[in-house]
């Protein structure tokens, strides 16, 4: 009975794995295909499109146009965290060119303007520049590192008038995967053989409702999770009762954070910010963690004053925060009111170009403003 109940458990253990492990997978794709959409929305926007006309050669650079443009894609790759952003056409000789990098100057990777594409990646930009949105179906194994690379059109009056690359950093996404990958069946033999001496006790834990809850809560913050939130989503979509807005939070400068003084303290900041959210909304209002450093709000009641008032409270609650190594807790705020017939997604879509916004208004300020003792 026991090897047949080990038996069980372990096959049991190995088909839920390859379930979950596909369906975050994806999740985690579809993620971070959220990201660049939010970010190429932003850029397509703002982006000065003559220097798809005006800017062909490597002299070009010095004009104010280029130096213009290439300042604000070095704010947005900074600020949003993309390891790579560039624009890129057709030259008159059809051949790929660079248009403007993102990357400082300085780089061994910065590519001046007329440069010719790179061939690995022609077909995906030539798709691009033929009016269609290019995602990866996977994470790109390249010889610096692990990479989520999207292109994208740019349009001026309709018509494509060149492309732009938004390149991701993927190493940590790529090796929790490995190690989910490797680790998974590991434990499954071990649950297995576990399960021969404690398999009542297994049984029961797998039958306890409060047990199931740790799926959709954040074990840091305690707040509900990414899972729960694309749940609770679909829910609000479906359901008869309408989600009025959302709020998006980002933390300034974790990565500088974790860098500086470790994961710990990394942590740390984490759950500072989940106080001043904790202290800033109410029980009517559902606080998730979807990321690392990204917290999102689903309120049933909102609009313009309240947000308002709460962005303020919720800054007043950060400042207030005491943290070690003389650091500050900065907090970067986005929020979308729902418009009528507006799905869910699109909401959460523009209120993170909101807190995008204002992550870049913070970048340009700290840039501005003397350096402070302590994490700025």
């Amino acid at each position: 009975m026991s090897i047949i109940v080990a038996a069980l458990v372990t096959l049991s253990f190995i088909c839920v794995f390859s379930f979950t492990y596909s369906v975050t997978y994806n999740n985690m794709i579809d993620t971070l295909k959220a990201r660049t959409d939010s970010i190429y929305s932003f850029i397509e926007g703002k982006i000065d499109k003559s220097t798809f006309k005006s800017i062909n050669l490597a002299d070009d650079a010095s004009s104010d146009q280029y130096l213009e443009t290439k300042q604000q894609l070095e704010t947005v790759r900074e600020s949003t965290g993309v390891r790579y952003l560039y624009t890129a056409k057709q030259a008159d000789d059809g051949s790929l060119i660079y248009v403007v990098d993102g990357l400082p100057s300085d780089s061994d990777d910065f590519r001046h303007p007329g440069d010719e594409i790179e061939g690995e990646i022609v077909s995906e930009l030539e798709r691009a520049l033929a009016d269609e949105r290019v995602y990866p179906t996977d994470i790109k194994d390249t010889g610096w590192g692990y990479v989520f690379v999207s292109y994208y059109p740019i349009h001026e009056n309709g018509q494509v008038i060149g492309a732009i690359g938004i390149e991701f950093d993927a190493d940590a996404q790529y090796r929790a995967f490995q190690m989910v990958r490797i680790g998974t069946p590991l434990i499954g033999i071990v649950f297995g053989l576990a399960a021969i001496v404690i398999a009542r006790f297994l049984f029961r834990r797998i039958s306890n409702p409060a047990f199931k809850d740790l799926a959709n809560t954040d074990y840091l913050t305690s707040f509900k999770n990414r899972n729960a939130f694309d749940l609770d989503l679909s829910n609000w979509e479906d359901g008869a009762e309408a989600l009025q807005g959302v709020f998006v939070v980002d933390l300034d400068r974790l990565k500088n954070v974790n860098d500086d003084y470790g994961h710990s303290f990394g942590d740390e900041y984490i759950c500072a910010a989940a106080d001043a959210l904790g202290q800033t909304f109410g029980p009517e209002d559902i606080v998730y963690r979807i990321g690392g450093d990204e917290f999102a709000i689903l309120c049933s009641t909102l609009d313009d004053d309240r947000a308002s008032s709460v962005i303020a409270s919720l800054q007043s609650a950060a400042s207030s925060m005491q943290l070690g190594h003389g650091a500050r807790l900065s907090l970067s705020v986005g929020y979308a009111i729902r418009r009528d017939g507006e799905t869910i997604s699109d909401v959460v879509r523009r209120a993170d170009i909101s807190m995008y916004e204002m992550k870049r208004e913070h970048h340009e300020r700290c840039a501005r403003a003397p350096r402070q003792t302590g994490i700025d």
